[in-house]
Formats: C-alpha cells, sequence, structure tokens
C-alpha cells in the first residue's frame, strides 16, 4: 500500500516518520505545499501515484474537494489534544497565562476538554473552528486583530503557513502540528476505506437505460433518429467516465456494464441524474435507469431489470439501484431516499403478508416510507402517494391493514370545502 501525504514540508514530515514507526509496511511519498489554496495542484499526480491520500489536516482535504473529484479513498489528520497541551506546555515555559490564546481549526469542544484537564478558567479564549471557503489570510487577519487589541497573549494554529507569517510579522504564535495518536487513527481510517472501495470495485453493476416514450414520436421519422443518435452520444459518454462497457439491446434500450464500486460513488450519480434531466429537457424524451449490483454480471444485470421494473411501473422518470443484499435504494437524488430488503425470510413479516395479502415487499415499503415520515398515520391520499399507486389502490391495501387488525382509524379529517372526511389511519406493522 502506498499512501501519498499532502500538507506543508513540516507536517509530512511528521506524518511521514509516523506512518513508518506505526507500520513500516506502508510506503510513504511527501507532496508539499506550504499554502492550503495551492494544495489542490498535487492531487492528480498524488492519485496516480498512490492506492490513498493522506492529508495533514482537514481545511486542505476541504479546500482540493472543493476543486477536485477523488478517486481514491482519501482521509485527514485531525488535530488532538495532545497538540494544545504541547502549546500549553510551551507557553509555561515563556512564562506565558494560558487564559488568553486564539485558536483556529480545533474543535470547540475538544478546548474545552482539555481547559478542564488543565483546569484552565477561561478568560479570553477564542475559538474560530475549521469553516470551509475561509481563506488562510483571513485566519491571519484574525488572530493579529486579537493580538494588536491585548485581548490574548499567543495566536495558536495548525495551519502552517498562518504560523510564518504571523512569526514574519513579528507576532507570537505557536503552530499545532499532527500526533503520532491521530496519524494512527487516520492510517487505521483510511486502510478501511481502502479495503471497501476494493470490495467494491470487485462486485459486477449493470445499469440499464429505457427510452421509455421513444415509440410515440416515431411519427416523425428522421427527426427521432437524429434525437436518438444525440441521447446515444451523452450515454456513452457517461459510460467512458465510468470506464464501463454499453451494448444496445433492442431500439429503446442500453445495457452498461461496469463495477460497484463506480455506479456508487455520488458523482457518477449526479452525472447520471444530469444525463437524464438533460434527455428529458432538449429531447423531451423519458429515459428511465435501473441499476443493479451483484457477485456476477448475471446477478447485478437481474437487480438492474427489477430496479427499472420498479422505475417503469411508477410512471415516474427516476433511478433505483438494487444491491447484491437485495436491498432496494432510491430514488436517487431526490432528498428522501428509501432503502429496504426486497427479501426477506423474517417470521414476522410472513405472517403480516399471510394476514393482509400484502407482499413482503409492499409491507417493507411502507414500514420505510413510515420511518422516513418518523409517521405510521397515513390517509389514503398519503399512501397512494407514497407507494405510487391510484388512491381507489391505497383504500384497499389500508382496508385491507385493518382487517387483518394491523391498522387502526386514527382521526377523521374534515376538509374546510366540506366533502366526505378523510380516514387517518394508524398502520400497526411492528417487526
Amino acid at each position: 500500500m502506498k499512501v501519498g501525504v499532502i500538507g506543508s514540508k513540516s507536517s509530512c514530515e511528521v506524518v511521514k516518520k509516523s506512518i513508518k514507526e506505526i507500520d513500516s509496511s506502508v510506503e510513504v511519498a511527501s507532496y508539499e505545499e506550504e499554502q492550503v489554496n495551492r494544495s489542490d495542484r498535487l492531487i492528480e499526480e498524488c492519485e496516480q501515484e498512490c492506492d490513498a491520500v493522506l492529508f495533514t489536516g482537514c481545511a486542505i482535504e476541504s479546500f482540493v474537494g472543493r476543486n477536485y473529484h477523488f478517486t481514491r479513498p482519501h482521509v485527514s489528520v485531525e488535530k488532538s489534544v495532545i497538540s494544545i497541551a504541547g502549546a500549553f506546555l510551551q507557553m509555561q515555559k515563556s512564562n506565558i497565562e494560558l487564559d488568553a490564546f486564539s485558536i483556529d481549526i480545533v474543535e470547540k469542544q475538544v478546548i474545552e476538554d482539555l481547559l478542564d484537564a488543565f483546569d484552565i478558567l477561561a478568560r479570553n479564549i477564542y475559538s474560530c473552528p475549521f469553516q470551509a471557503g475561509v481563506e488562510e489570510e483571513q485566519y491571519v487577519e484574525w488572530h493579529m486583530k486579537l493580538l494588536d487589541e491585548g485581548k490574548i497573549n499567543v495566536a495558536l494554529t495548525s495551519l502552517r503557513w498562518v504560523y510564518k507569517t504571523l512569526q514574519e510579522k513579528g507576532y507570537h504564535a505557536i503552530y499545532l502540528p499532527p500526533t503520532r495518536a491521530k496519524v494512527r487513527v487516520a492510517l487505521e481510517k483510511l486502510k478501511n476505506e481502502c479495503a471497501l472501495q476494493e470490495a467494491e470495485y470487485a462486485q459486477a453493476a449493470v445499469e440499464i437505460f429505457q427510452l421509455t416514450d421513444y415509440k410515440s414520436r416515431e411519427e416523425n421519422y428522421y427527426s427521432s433518429m437524429l434525437a436518438k443518435a444525440d441521447i446515444e452520444k451523452e450515454i456513452i459518454k457517461y459510460t467512458e467516465g465510468i470506464q464501463g462497457a454499453i451494448f444496445a439491446s433492442g431500439r429503446r434500450e442500453y445495457i452498461v456494464f461496469s463495477n460497484s464500486g463506480a455506479v456508487q460513488e455520488e458523482f457518477n450519480q449526479r452525472k447520471l441524474l444530469n444525463l437524464q434531466k438533460k434527455v428529458q429537457e432538449e429531447k423531451k424524451i423519458s429515459l428511465n435507469v435501473g441499476i443493479g449490483t451483484g457477485g456476477t454480471m448475471n446477478d447485478a444485470e437481474m437487480n438492474a431489470r427489477r430496479a427499472l421494473d420498479f422505475s417503469l411501473k411508477n410512471a415516474k422518470q427516476e433511478i433505483f439501484w438494487i444491491d447484491a443484499g437485495q436491498t432496494q435504494h432510491g430514488p436517487l437524488g431526490k432528498e428522501i431516499q428509501l432503502e429496504y430488503q426486497l427479501i426477506s425470510s423474517d417470521p414476522k413479516l410472513q405472517k403480516i403478508s399471510e394476514k393482509t395479502g400484502l407482499s413482503t415487499t409492499s409491507i417493507l415499503k411502507i414500514i420505510a416510507i413510515a420511518d422516513v415520515r418518523k409517521s405510521y398515520i397515513f390517509d389514503a391520499h398519503q399512501l397512494a402517494e407514497c407507494l405510487g399507486i391510484t388512491v381507489r389502490s391505497a383504500r384497499r391495501i389500508m382496508n385491507k391493514i385493518m382487517e387483518a387488525g394491523y391498522g387502526k382509524v386514527y382521526a377523521k379529517k374534515t376538509e374546510a370545502a366540506g366533502g366526505r372526511p378523510k380516514a387517518l389511519v394508524e398502520i400497526l406493522f411492528k417487526i
């Protein structure tokens, strides 16, 4: 395993030395940059040469992540109480009071725990936790202002460039370096991330794309053919991005073969959603997609077909994914996504299925929806919307549930405009 360490020279040296002491079998390469907002120039080379990336601090990881799509596992070394304790010892040696200082990046809870351990009564302690998008110059100005106003005696910083800049300007500052304890934690996390990615990329993945309303547009043969050709180009571009292979299956369907790790990446899922949206908006053609993963290509394709069928049944342009464990995820891209087992041997579930006549899949979906809503109380319209069925079908389901003893009328709601009161039913599925 080869780990690339990105950060300032002194921080990289500390991290590299710590890794060698913790696990000498890990090969380490340093990619040094003193300033956070220039560190993104190193990431591409680092990922090409290494198996994983270790940032010397969360600020660097956050900045690089805003400007680059990671392809390798990556973590950052967090600051610990040991770093601050070391700074306190330096302050004591210099006869500096411990109750008046500024500190950046470190989380408030860490500072409070250390103050409690040292029995320090906070007089003038100013904390500025990490905030994405804040430039290093702003941290320098923040520390300088507090020092100039005489509110603090010294500035504690996790940023090497901030420390050097304050020193050069004649201000008293102490740098908080990475510690071996936190490097150990980060390295273990990185090894786990690598193992997980390796397992994910070993699984097969299949995505099935279907132009669901292409037939109805065949009255204009040539324009339909041109639109279809443009859509095919977009699907091919997406397939190249995930290093997959594409095959046409009939006139309206395309099958993409790749690996599980690629299709699960949030970046690639966003690309897929953008492709679907582009086809709908520009070509006025619906593109439904089903994703499946599994131990073999055959298993993955079967899961993808079931996911596509679910999307088509809902009559919505949505994307669902069924994984190797038969758990369905989706719709992708929505703020609330459901996850529920499609197959279950739970005897309680089987009993509910027998009594209500509902499939175990329908029961699991109702439970998943209720958990997301944090309420098991539905009216027929709400249940219909959640399950993607008609209101009449939802009423039949609710009646079956109540007849089997798994539901009860919670209340009756009367609309302001009048009409028949709506029954609110509490579903009593307790698995």
